[in-house]
């Protein structure tokens, strides 16, 4: 299997490549795929001036760490979501399909300085880019969720969405359990 012609068909031909990654699973593809993703993110985001760490190695090495683990983190919940929902398919294919996914950020290195560029005042097209490119990338997540398991298009896009629902709900529970801690102990001071 060649790699590059593996990346090509990723994009071009979503058959044959998913039917190669289900096939012979290529792991360092997929860890290539969130390096590169990442490291594109973080040069990203330092163009646009949106880091909280000085540009630097630590940082560009933090930030690729904290992307391998999330997506690890991802196709583990991901997987046990569909399992439970009884759609059949391969853990370590999914990672491969997520780590490939993340190429997409690739784009936003060149949108950042095209924007800067163009704009006088670039804030709302840097925001744009990096919510299309998002978009683009979670569409890629997606395809590679309908692709191994075999289910429709609204239940990959509904998957994706459940772990991004289930931390607004804890941070609302959190939230609330605050303030109710907060106005019993303001109750309990009368």
């Amino acid at each position: 299997m060649d790699a590059v012609e593996l990346l090509y068909d990723y994009f071009e031909d979503r058959a044959h490549s998913s039917a190669l990654i289900r096939q012979r699973r290529p792991i360092a593809l997929g860890l290539f795929g969130i390096l590169l993703g990442g490291a594109s993110l973080y040069v990203a985001h330092a163009l646009a001036g949106k880091t909280t760490l000085p540009f630097g190695w630590p940082a560009l090495a933090l930030e690729i760490v904290w992307h391998a683990a999330l997506t690890f983190v991802s196709a583990a919940l991901l997987h046990l979501i569909l399992e439970l929902g009884g759609a059949r398919g391969d853990a370590r294919a999914l990672f491969i399909h997520l780590g490939l996914s993340e190429l997409a950020w690739v784009a936003a290195v060149p949108l950042v300085l095209l924007c800067q560029a163009a704009l006088a005042k670039p804030a709302w097209g840097l925001r744009l880019v990096f919510f299309f490119v998002g978009l683009w990338s979670l569409s890629y997540k997606a395809r590679g969720i309908r692709d191994e398991y075999g289910i429709s298009g609204g239940r990959a896009w509904l998957t994706l969405g459940v772990p991004y629902l289930g931390g607004v709900l804890l941070v609302l529970l959190a939230a609330f359990l605050a303030t109710l801690g907060f106005l019993l102990s303001v109750i309990g001071s009368w």
